[in-house]
């Protein structure tokens, strides 16, 4: 009688957290789903578990004792909440599957294709994908504070919810070899290079020095970096070449190259050395890819600017190819118009309006070089009005007209 009372409880509160949160839900006991038929029928299910047993399975641990957060391969969430009540089987209130936001169909087909899905699935992997309520990781977590307090009249802060997902994603196995494998380093005197070191070395892009940076490179030890793979040593090289292509990045950045082209750099060199497949292309783009960040800031050495005018610059770098007003500069720098066109060309010399065509410009010949776009038709995607338009400002900057440019290359 009280097992059947306790499971009425139950059905009925999932059913109000349904309601209430707009989300699917059910329980579990002994990781068999209860759900009344109704409910079930607005679960979406993966294409993985044809079945709400399947899906209880893959997701409940009978050692789970807390609140927690958890995200499958396949970006779908769940909260997952022990019931803390005396009873002969020890039950979990599910809510989920939901996504936080639908992948973009580059993402969704590599991941398919990662897990060795087959093709003829995807129609059916992109309707479940479409089919799950979009809940942002924020909303997650009060969700799961409130689904606990409903459950278990017990009072958590969000803070307490990720502590217990982080506690559930991390084994306890790994936390104890971390500490053996420190422990084994340091009474084997096996160091990594010193932090001093690190910055020395990054310092180097970071003031646009590409030399003083090759004489370091040459000195530079892969043995006592490190080893960040434990069975693949090109894999280990690939890691190490990832990490230090994201600092330099960040070195770059506070040399004053554009944060957005920075980063564009950073990705496509990660995606060109995850393409290689032997330890000395890797090294070679890696190095290269460290001393093409000196070279740029070499290049782009700016002198001290404000915080709104180096708002100004980032935001004309990454809309170039829009409209540019004064008035969205204004607004992304939080300044009024008028001051920010004084200020602007106070520290770099040049009015606002000038800056956008130089560097309009100086894309101009970049595309002039890499495509075989026509000349027109790179005016028009810059902004100019027509191509006269282009050629007279592009001669006032460059010195010559677009089609001499092009001739030179």
């Amino acid at each position: 009688m009280e097992q059947t009372i306790y499971s009425r409880n139950l059905s009925q509160l999932c059913k109000l957290i349904q309601e209430s949160c707009c989300l699917p839900v059910f329980y579990a006991q002994n990781k068999q789903p209860s759900i009344d038929a109704a409910a079930a029928a607005g679960i979406p299910l993966s294409p993985l578990f044809p079945d709400l047993e399947g899906l209880a399975q893959s997701l409940l641990t009978p050692e789970a004792e807390y609140p927690s957060i958890r995200t499958t391969n396949f970006w779908e969430q769940f909260i997952i909440i022990p019931v803390k009540h005396e009873a002969e089987s020890k039950a979990f209130i599910i809510v989920g599957p939901s996504i936080e936001k639908l992948p973009p169909e580059e993402h969704r087909a590599k991941q398919l294709n990662d897990y060795r899905i087959p093709y003829r699935d995807k129609p059916n992997w992109t309707a479940y994908w479409e089919s799950l309520p979009t809940v942002n990781r924020m909303r997650l977590l009060h969700t799961c504070v409130l689904t606990n307090l409903l459950v278990n009249q017990e009072t958590l802060e969000i803070t307490d919810v990720l502590e217990y997902s982080f506690k559930y994603a991390q084994p306890q196995a790994f936390k104890r070899d971390v500490e053996r494998n420190i422990s084994a380093r340091r009474e084997s005197l096996i160091f990594h290079q010193s932090m001093m070191e690190e910055r020395k070395f990054f310092n180097f892009i970071r003031v646009g020095d590409p030399a003083g940076l090759i004489i370091k490179l040459a000195e530079f030890s892969y043995e006592e970096a490190g080893v960040l793979s434990k069975r693949s040593h090109i894999r280990s090289l690939k890691n190490l070449a990832i990490c230090g292509i994201a600092l330099g990045m960040r070195a770059a950045i506070e040399g004053g190259l554009y944060e957005e082209q920075a980063y564009m750099l950073s990705d496509l060199y990660i995606q060109q050395i995850e393409e290689l497949h032997d330890i000395q292309t890797v090294k070679a783009a890696m190095e290269g890819a460290l001393l093409d960040f000196a070279e740029r800031v070499k290049h782009s050495r700016n002198p001290i600017l404000s915080r709104p005018v180096k708002a100004c610059r980032e935001y004309i770098y990454t809309h170039l190819y829009e409209e540019i007003t004064v008035d969205k500069l204004a607004a992304v720098s939080g300044l009024n118009s008028g001051y920010l066109m004084h200020l602007f060309k106070k520290e770099t010399g040049q009015t606002i309006a000038c800056y956008v065509q130089k560097e309009r410009i100086e894309e101009a010949k970049k595309l002039l070089q890499m495509t075989g776009d026509t000349i027109s038709s790179i005016g028009s995607r810059l902004g100019f009005y027509d191509q006269a338009h282009f050629i007279k400002v592009f001669k006032k900057h460059a010195g010559m007209t677009p089609k001499h440019y092009r001739a030179t290359l």
